[in-house]
């Protein structure tokens, strides 16, 4: 009995680390994630008028947890132009911005023509378009349709039929 005891502990620690490791690879692979879902909203959004950008401005701010993620997006392109992310703070309306990530659930002012997006749950009265939820082991995503038309906004029904919920 005792013989196979080290064997037991080692199996046991072995699979400790497995779960700890596989859960913080977890944590950064949701953001990974919830980046390339931002992307692909923005590929199945129509925005109304032409831009005024060259490039196509993601803005959020640069010491939130998707910052990084999104930063690793270069040479990307939706429609003819390439993706680029710019700071923003909290406290100071964004430049101008074709999409705009906010976190946490302080409600957010609609700017026109921009695709506001929440991770986090939408709450009432919000000008987010569209909020990215983690259900379980999954990342999820709502549609308000509502916000995006206040913002001259209109999703592709392939992206309406993925969401959680539309409202």
């Amino acid at each position: 009995m005792f013989r196979h005891m080290p064997v037991r502990i080692a199996v046991l620690i072995g699979s400790v680390l497995m779960i700890v490791s596989t859960s913080t690879f977890g944590q950064a692979d949701d953001v990974a994630l919830k980046a390339a879902f931002i992307y692909n909203f923005a590929l199945f959004t129509t925005w109304q008028g032409p831009s005024n950008t060259p490039d196509f401005r993601v803005c959020t701010t640069s010491d939130g947890e998707l910052w990084n993620s999104l930063q690793r997006l270069p040479g990307k392109r939706v429609g003819t132009r390439q993706w680029a992310v710019y700071p923003v703070s909290p406290a100071v309306a964004p430049p101008r911005c074709d999409v705009l990530v906010v976190s946490g659930s302080a409600s957010t002012p609609a700017y026109p023509a921009t695709l506001i997006v929440r991770d986090g749950e939408l709450s009432p009265n919000d000008s987010a378009a569209i909020a990215l939820v983690t259900e379980g082991n999954h990342v999820r995503f709502d549609i308000d349709t509502r916000a995006a038309r206040r913002s001259g906004l209109t999703f592709s029904s392939k992206l309406l039929s993925l969401a959680r919920s539309v409202l």
